[in-house]
């Protein structure tokens, strides 16, 4: 019981913010060996079903507080100067990444285009700039 309430918790990322209590109950039943009615002298044997029930879940609250602070935040990395880009249009770049993402892969699954391998430097930006040649921007 306690493997799979870990399995559980670990599946929807909740390990350590809830803390549960439960309780065994055993059913057990006495059932006769084989077929057909049972006598005084006939084999018994005895099935015992076990089940646990939550009866409590109590949150951590401060923890939870603490991973909900931590939600949402992205870390944004450039090596442009601030006079050059400045933070807001920073964040506003990398928010329509996912467009021109998009766009290279639309392009790139109407044109029959096998996968090109290239190992320099001026190869790379060569294929950059002709793969841009008929993207167009996004606009704001």
């Amino acid at each position: 019981m306690v493997k799979a309430l870990d399995q559980v918790l670990k599946a929807h990322r909740v390990e350590g913010l809830v803390q549960t209590a439960s309780v065994k109950q055993t059913d057990r039943r006495t059932q006769y060996v084989g077929r057909g009615r049972g006598s005084a002298e006939r084999e018994t044997r005895v099935i015992e079903k076990v089940r646990y029930q939550i009866t409590e879940v109590t949150r951590h609250a401060d923890r939870i507080d603490d991973l909900r602070a931590r939600f949402g935040w992205k870390a944004f990395v450039t090596n442009a100067t601030a006079t050059r880009l400045s933070l807001a249009d920073a964040v506003l770049g990398y928010r329509h990444e996912y467009r021109v993402e998009r766009i290279f892969n639309r392009l790139k699954s109407r044109l029959p285009m096998a996968p090109m391998f290239v190992s320099r430097d001026n190869q790379i930006q060569g294929l950059t700039y002709l793969l841009t040649l008929g993207v167009p921007l996004p606009t704001a």
